[in-house]
């Protein structure tokens, strides 16, 4: 029987919905400030007047990586570095840019949920310190099975939920596309996708899309949040991630890195 999957979309109407103390990624920790310097919080000011959440990762001073479907319908995006609380704005040392220049990789697929990768440019240079600092990329051909990785991102606790209200965390492993496959369509898992799983349920949800996805021990993003199963994010089902390794030409073409 084929499975159902459904994009790690970002979360509609963020106006509408408000973060919740105390609660967690599904089943994640709270992450503490300039634990993942790297981490971008993206808000997706949408053509229709709403707004949506999504992640991305510092590649950069000046360049952001996220997922495709974080920018099919945006109009601008909110670019927040160095934020741990949601909100609070007045002592995190949080950089707050607007950009207008952003990109879906050129064949993004949703149907199929091929090239889930977008770029976003910065409009000025932002200064690295301890809260902002570019996530280091993969090299060589590794699969990483087996490898216990870290995602992060202030999406929903559980299907339904609400966003968090500090960054959050999870430990994951890496398992094999095979395996994934027994979870997903193959039609959806390809060569390009890496997927893992939690040992206690740990999963991101919607609002973590295009957020990283590295390696625990050496903080190498090897993942790009992009989709789920559709029954919910707390079920134990592994998540789905863009592999950044296929992509390494792709962002060398755009941003020279």
């Amino acid at each position: 029987m084929q499975t159902v999957t459904v994009l790690f979309a970002c979360l509609a109407s963020l106006a509408l919905v408000r973060a919740a103390p105390g609660v967690r990624v599904v089943n994640g920790e709270t992450a503490s400030l300039g634990q993942f310097p790297y981490q971008v919080r993206l808000t997706v000011n949408l053509a229709n007047g709403q707004r949506a959440l999504c992640g991305g990762s510092l590649l950069s001073d000046e360049w952001v990586l996220t997922a495709a479907h974080c920018v099919q319908k945006a109009k601008s995006l909110d670019v927040h570095l160095g934020a741990v609380d949601f909100d609070d704005k007045t002592n995190d040392g949080r950089v707050v840019l607007v950009s207008e220049n952003f990109f879906a990789h050129e064949k993004y697929n949703p149907l199929f949920v091929v090239n889930d990768v977008a770029l976003v440019k910065l409009p000025e240079k932002v200064q690295f310190n301890d809260r902002v600092k570019p996530v280091a990329l993969p090299s060589g051909n590794s699969d990483y099975t087996e490898r216990p990785v870290v995602v992060s991102g202030w999406g929903l606790m559980k299907t339904g939920g609400e966003v968090a209200q500090e960054l959050q965390y999870a430990t994951l492993k890496v398992i094999t596309n095979v395996e994934c496959s027994k979870t997903f369509s193959p039609l959806v898992v390809r060569k390009s996708t890496v997927c893992a799983r939690g040992d206690e349920k740990q999963s991101p949800c919607n609002g973590d899309s295009g957020g990283p996805l590295v390696l625990a021990d050496e903080k190498t993003l090897v993942g790009v949040v992009s989709f789920g199963h559709a029954l919910g994010c707390e079920r134990g089902f592994p998540a789905a991630f863009s592999r950044v390794t296929s992509y390494r030409d792709w962002v060398k073409k755009h941003t020279g890195l």
